[in-house]
């Protein structure tokens, strides 16, 4: 996210007691638990020390990399396997990404993140659509970042780019435009509780004679909640509505 992110590699000599190699074994424990349990993926970089710290096991969104050739290589992972357009979307993030946290309260910055979408090279293979989500973690005594989780995933848009800041505590998100190079505010949308329904309805796998069913409503019923909510968030159909959803953290 930052220059200091873009020079991440592992160094020797940490100077970390016995106790805190303990603690920080038992977090990362934790860690590889919960991303076991899900298709993403969990890294931790430690932007003092240069280092990164963990990196849970998923080669399916490292271009088919284990963890541990990963933290060998560092950074340069992502030098290396991006695809070259979109190499311009990683360098973005790491300088006007920073700047912007950089405007933030030492509070304000551990509950914002900072989320995008680049293509990884995949051999033998299409290249696959990644979004990395970046939330500072750990602050230093001068409220400047030291420490920084980032939680990978495939990405529920169609294309790369789409960089944005947003926070579970605010009523607006930021995005960055990669042609004007300018931040720009926009309200998050609040769904309706029908809209919730739906959406968690279709997330189960349900058709549209399902849901209704579900809601003892009618199939038009649920085709004209449906038609309303794409029109208020500007998509066609609902893959794109299901993507835009979760990706805003609206249910």
């Amino acid at each position: 996210m930052s220059d200091k992110i873009n020079s991440l590699y592992p160094r020797k000599g940490s100077g970390v007691s016995v106790f805190e190699e303990k603690s920080r074994n038992k977090y990362f424990n934790v860690l590889k638990a919960v991303s076991g349990t899900s298709l993403g993926s969990v890294y931790i970089a430690d932007l003092k020390t240069r280092k990164l710290e963990f990196i849970s096991e998923n080669p399916l969104l490292f271009s088919g990399l284990r963890s541990a050739e990963i933290e060998k290589m560092g950074y340069n992972f992502f030098r290396k396997h991006t695809k070259k357009e979109d190499l311009e979307i990683l360098k973005k993030v790491s300088i006007y990404g920073l700047k912007f946290f950089d405007c933030l309260s030492p509070e304000e910055k551990k509950v914002h993140t900072i989320t995008y979408d680049f293509h990884l090279k995949y051999t033998n293979s299409i290249d696959v659509l990644v979004n990395h989500r970046i939330t500072p973690i750990e602050l230093d005594d001068d409220g400047e970042i030291s420490k920084i989780v980032c939680v990978v995933s495939y990405s529920l848009n169609r294309t790369a780019g789409n960089i944005r800041i947003i926070s579970n505590t605010a009523e607006s998100y930021w995005k960055y435009n990669l042609f004007t190079g300018k931040w720009t505010e926009e309200c998050k949308i609040t769904l309706k509780i029908r809209e919730i329904e739906i959406i968690r309805l279709y997330l189960q796998g349900l058709k549209i004679e399902e849901i209704a069913e579900q809601l003892f409503v009618s199939p038009s019923t649920i085709k004209f909640h449906r038609s309303k909510l794409f029109e208020r968030i500007g998509v066609k159909n609902i893959i794109e509505a299901i993507s835009y959803v979760i990706t805003n953290n609206l249910i």
